[in-house]
């Protein structure tokens, strides 16, 4: 450690010195004293040179191809994807996923927002409804997305006007941008160009990372470019485009009938073709006629032929690595899985996919306002996806409104209902402290209500969370845990676990 008072300077090693330098200046460290079965003296570089972020090829600006050194093209990634059905089904998903989302501009939590951030984030909000202009910004999401999933190339234009100011984002073919490195690795800064587009082959025009926003999801420390889902499961994609093709096969050009006619013994050729012909004369085309028993000569047996399935465990296989892939449940493509399991997924779906891509694109979002608009204290942000199914959106809505995080009219709006002018949180009646909250084990839970003690037997002093009922099992008034592990729900996730319970409300409240 340096006196009190005094200052580190570090050392900036130098291979001025060469090789000998390096090892009289650094015995004692490689090679010391009689050096016997030392590592021995690394070589020492011929000239001075800067780290590399990676070892990119030689001349690779000069090669003008997108992907040049990649084994797989831009155009085979989007024909695979657009071939393949159950691949091209998981991106619109997701797309889909993402379109539903509702979304917001804040003031940033950790910071101080100025006082007029009101008016800017409504100016920030009107930019986002139409980001190009034109489309809004659920369709313009959708086309980012397209080049996000399929060959991670997502790219932006950024459209200013004479003073400078951004008015536009355009979404661009990504696949047509070739990444351009300095001498380090890394991608130039302005004014240098940073992306060289490529139309037809031909070098088309250069642009600055001010000028064009390229944010590939899934970038690789050895690679120039991303590493999206398609691209992982490239040869899975291509099994299944083979196993499509043979099971189109099957009804085009397959040869084997429903089964095969025995001759009776002692007929010749001629014979079976002329029975052949009456009998397709009798039944081609008659459906009724086919109904009818119908008697043969003596001898003629019939050998049905056991068809191959259309549909089986490989087929299921091949679809569970597409939808991990992209994080979606498989289930509508598996056999049946009971309910409780069915919710477990699809909730490990979103949490695992969704979430993830919620986040890349209000990252991307929070770096234009903040980087590109000029607004350092507003942000971004998802609003908490709304429940489908009406009887679960009506229960969480009774939570917020008896717990004081929405209004009446708040609630009402967002059931699309007009306001009845209270603006006066409601909370639910015979709740302890108008429904205050407790916490056990990190996870919130609402007071027991009402004067009904707990008959469970499996919480403490015969019923926790004051000392109430919420449910009636088998003709027990139990609280909530004792619920749970008297039905057996103790492994389900908590919103399939209310779902559960619902059917046991005490109603009477």
């Amino acid at each position: 450690m340096p006196p009190s008072g005094g200052r580190r300077t570090p050392l900036a090693l130098s291979y001025t010195w060469g090789q000998e330098g390096l090892e009289a200046q650094f015995h004692t460290v490689f090679q010391p004293g009689e050096g016997i079965f030392s590592p021995g003296y690394p070589l020492a570089p011929p000239e001075p040179e800067k780290t590399r972020v990676w070892d990119f090829p030689v001349g690779v600006n000069t090669i003008y191809t997108p992907r040049a050194y990649e084994p797989i093209s831009f155009a085979e990634l989007r024909a695979l994807a657009d071939a393949h059905d159950l691949t091209r089904l998981a991106i619109e998903t997701r797309k889909d996923q993402l379109e539903a989302l509702e979304w917001n501009v804040r003031p940033l939590a950790a910071k101080s927002a100025a006082g007029d951030w009101q008016q800017r984030a409504q100016q920030v909000t009107q930019f986002w409804r139409r980001p190009d202009g034109e489309r809004p910004f659920a369709t313009w999401l959708r086309d980012l997305v397209e080049d996000l999933l399929v060959i991670d190339a997502p790219a932006l234009e950024v459209r200013r006007n004479r003073a400078g100011d951004v008015i536009g984002l355009d979404v661009v073919d990504g696949a047509t941008f070739k990444l351009l490195f300095d001498d380090t690795g890394r991608r130039p800064r302005p004014p240098a160009p940073a992306f060289e587009q490529v139309i037809h082959g031909r070098p088309w025009k250069l642009l600055t990372s001010d000028e064009l926003i390229y944010r590939p999801r899934n970038p690789r420390p050895s690679k120039a470019y991303g590493y999206g889902p398609v691209e992982q499961i490239v040869m899975t994609v291509n099994i299944a485009l083979r196993r499509q093709t043979m099971q189109l096969q099957h009804f085009t050009d397959g040869n084997v009938p429903p089964g095969l006619l025995n001759a009776p013994d002692g007929w010749n050729a001629e014979q079976i073709r002329q029975f052949q012909e009456w009998f397709d004369s009798v039944l081609a085309g008659n459906t009724g006629g086919r109904t009818r028993l119908l008697w043969g000569p003596s001898g003629t047996k019939y050998q049905p032929f056991k068809e191959a399935p259309y549909k089986d465990e490989f087929d299921e296989w091949l679809a569970r690595i597409i939808c991990y892939a992209f994080s979606l449940p498989p289930t509508p493509f598996i056999r049946q899985m009971n309910r409780a399991t069915a919710d477990t997924a699809q909730e490990a779906a979103l949490a695992e996919g969704l979430a993830p891509l919620m986040g890349w694109v209000k990252r991307l979002c929070d770096h234009v306002i903040q980087d590109r608009l000029g607004h350092p204290d507003l942000e971004f942000v998802w609003i908490e996806e709304r429940p489908f199914d009406p009887t679960e959106q009506a229960n969480v809505l009774q939570t917020y409104v008896t717990t004081g995080i929405y209004t009446i009219d708040e609630a009402r709006a967002i059931l699309g209902l007009d306001p009845l002018g209270s603006s006066r949180p409601v909370a639910k009646r015979r709740i302890p402290a108008g429904g205050e909250w407790t916490s056990t084990d990190g996870e919130l839970k609402v007071a027991a209500s009402g004067n009904l003690p707990c008959q469970g037997g499996y919480c403490e002093s015969g019923g926790s969370y004051g000392a109430s009922a919420m449910y009636n099992v088998n003709g027990r008034n139990v609280w909530r845990d004792c619920a749970i592990k008297m039905l057996g729900l103790g492994g389900l996730p908590g919103s399939v676990q209310s779902k559960e319970l619902q059917d046991y409300l005490i109603r009477d409240r």
